[in-house]
């Protein structure tokens, strides 16, 4: 009578045995998904964006900025540098005000903090951010920029989003920078958790961030720009 409690307790435990490594080995794989190993001040670290040349001029000598007297806001988050980047460069050509999300947890990074962030953003998890100090409905436009971690929206980002439901204006463009994840599944995220459907959305990869792709780097950034002229 004891045999099937022993022979189920034996498979219980080797499920246990197959199923947490296999569940380690995802978050593993979702963490290092679109990423590069962790650069710290280079990347944005599991987004995967390549090191910027900080030494590249300004968009702003390349493109003839947008003057029609809109209040538009580049909201962004960057763990590094690319984001960073994209939102300044945006900002400059928009005339924009510009806000930066910054997180109330300042992030240990390492083996485990790696793996953690990839987790969380797969997860759809938020993180904790500090007082935005400007409001979405206060502005004619909007553009929001994230790297993309493991495939997903950047769980400070998906704070903010979640943060101003409702509040951005019908003219929003959303922004993702990775190592080489396609911008509409994250660009649709961000639509589903701001209730906000993008005007335009624009996707920038590593390979934007290399001195032999200005050109495409620049064609990006006019195609943003260009929709709120």
């Amino acid at each position: 009578m004891h045999t099937p409690i022993r022979f189920q307790t034996s498979r219980a435990g080797l499920a246990r045995r197959l199923v947490l490594p296999a569940l380690s080995a995802a978050f593993l794989l979702a963490a290092a998904g679109c990423s590069s190993s962790p650069r710290a001040g280079k990347s944005d670290v599991v987004s995967g964006a390549s090191i910027v040349d900080e030494s590249s001029p300004a968009a702003a000598t390349e493109i003839l900025p947008v003057e029609n007297g809109r209040r538009i806001l580049v909201v962004y988050f960057s763990q590094g540098s690319a984001t960073k980047r994209v939102a300044e460069d945006l900002a400059r050509l928009l005339g924009a005000d510009l806000e930066r999300v910054v997180e109330k947890k300042q992030r240990k990074w390492g083996f485990f903090g790696f793996m953690g962030a990839g987790a969380a953003a797969s997860m759809s998890r938020a993180a904790p951010i500090t007082a935005p100090a400007r409001d979405p409905a206060d502005y004619e436009g909007v553009v929001v920029c994230t790297p993309i971690w493991a495939w997903r929206l950047s769980p400070p980002m998906r704070s903010w989003l979640r943060l101003n439901k409702g509040k951005l204006p019908p003219l929003a463009a959303y922004v993702t920078v990775s190592g080489d994840t396609q911008p509409d599944k994250v660009a649709a995220e961000m639509a589903k958790e701001s209730g906000r459907q993008p005007a335009t959305f624009a996707g920038f990869a590593d390979r934007d961030f290399e001195p032999g792709s200005r050109a495409q780097y620049i064609a990006k950034i006019a195609n943003v720009v260009d929709r709120f002229r």
